[in-house]
């Protein structure tokens, strides 16, 4: 017999999971690029291969980009400043100055984030399932962390370079958020394009005092080769798909399953910088899989007409 086709509501999941896991990879490349490659550098040398890699794929659709630019600039800019470049430069800005731990913790802050700015924004309550499974993946990150003692969270240290990347957590947050709101006359490709090509006008001026300040960047093969991996992959493929899941299961469902992020982490951290998976790591990813999958059990009616167009 032949299988049943995925449903499109299942292929979004799918594409979360895949978006997660893109993003997983990205604290371990950035972390090693970060030893030769300022912040606001890394920032807009990603954003610019994603632009590089973009260009000819979408320049059959320069007419609809230039009308949506035109006419929908204000909404693209904010897109870009809450989900591009900006942003990149500020998570890196302040990673510069703090540690990937840190860093996961604050990513784990995105769900809640989300479904407060929604409460907020938009009167949305969580659902129940939502509210449980959100607070079991939550234990299930910390768990991970902490290295299996949560009370060696009390002694985590913040400075300011952990108040820029909670900063960046917020601002994607909003982000997720506004992606619902996208101009539809876009394709995902268009749409992200058009994020890398703003993303770069931004940054780029700040991009360049800092290469002068350092007095120049050396870009050897292992550094082009993880700018080009973060820009085309990390950055590129996920934002399309990230995009793709936010418009068909929602903003807080897709912010749900960002608590995998650390689970990927983890385990890109075992695979490619010998770090030791030890049980707790274990323990955290059941806590982790078990919530984020109960959060989305109960199905909500977010697929519509406008997230049924373009692709």
């Amino acid at each position: 017999m032949p299988s049943a086709p995925i449903s499109p509501r299942a292929f979004a999941y799918l594409a979360l999971i895949c978006t997660t896991a893109l993003w997983g990879s990205i604290g371990v490349v950035s972390r090693a690029l970060m030893e030769t490659i300022p912040p606001v550098v890394m920032a807009a040398a990603r954003w610019g291969v994603a632009f590089a890699v973009l260009l000819p794929l979408v320049w059959p659709e320069r007419r609809e980009i230039a009308r949506a630019l035109a006419r929908d600039w204000k909404r693209l800019l904010f897109l870009t400043m809450v989900g591009g470049a900006p942003q990149s430069a500020l998570v890196y800005t302040g990673l510069a100055q703090s540690t990937a731990i840190n860093l996961g913790l604050f990513n784990s802050t995105i769900p809640v984030l989300i479904i407060l700015i929604s409460w907020a924004w938009s009167g949305r309550r969580p659902r129940r399932l939502e509210g449980v499974g959100l607070a079991i993946s939550l234990v299930g990150v910390l768990l991970i962390l902490a290295h299996g003692d949560l009370r060696a969270l009390l002694h985590l240290r913040f400075n300011f370079g952990d108040l820029l990347m909670l900063g960046a957590m917020l601002v994607w947050a909003i982000y997720t958020l506004g992606l619902q709101d996208r101009p539809q006359s876009l394709s995902l490709f268009a749409f992200v394009f058009v994020m890398a090509l703003m993303g770069e006008l931004l940054t780029l001026p700040f991009a360049a005092m800092q290469w002068v300040h350092a007095g120049g960047v050396h870009l050897g093969g292992p550094e082009l080769l993880g700018l080009v991996y973060i820009g085309a992959l990390a950055t590129l493929v996920s934002t399309a798909l990230f995009s793709y899941g936010v418009e068909r299961v929602g903003a807080v469902r897709a912010g749900i399953l960002i608590h995998l992020m650390p689970v990927f982490s983890s385990v890109f951290a075992t695979l490619f910088i010998g770090e030791r998976l030890l049980f707790y790591h274990a323990a955290g990813f059941v806590l982790v899989a078990g919530g984020a999958i109960l959060g989305c059990l109960r199905q909500e009616p977010v697929l519509s007409s406008q997230a049924s167009g373009k692709t």
